[in-house]
């Protein structure tokens, strides 16, 4: 059963408007989407597949660092 709570349909580009800490997974699994012009059309799922990078874990490392951007943008504003 998926339990991934990111959709894998997201674009590249919209997951580094989302999280822009976001770009270090991609550069850490070796990809070139950074900065490429096709991120507003590459899904998360086209990344892992393209790369041969499981799903499962990119969606992961993603997600792990969504959620240090958001603790981060919680404590600045308190």
């Amino acid at each position: 059963m998926d339990t991934n709570t990111l959709p894998t349909q997201l674009t590249v580009q919209q997951v580094l408007q989302q999280s822009p800490r976001a770009f270090t997974v991609f550069l850490k699994n070796k990809t070139k989407c950074v900065g490429c012009f096709m991120q507003p059309f590459c899904t998360l799922k086209d990344v892992a597949e393209t790369y041969q990078i499981p799903l499962e874990k990119l969606v992961e490392e993603i997600e792990n660092v969504s959620d240090e951007d958001h603790n981060q943008r919680t404590k600045e504003i308190l």
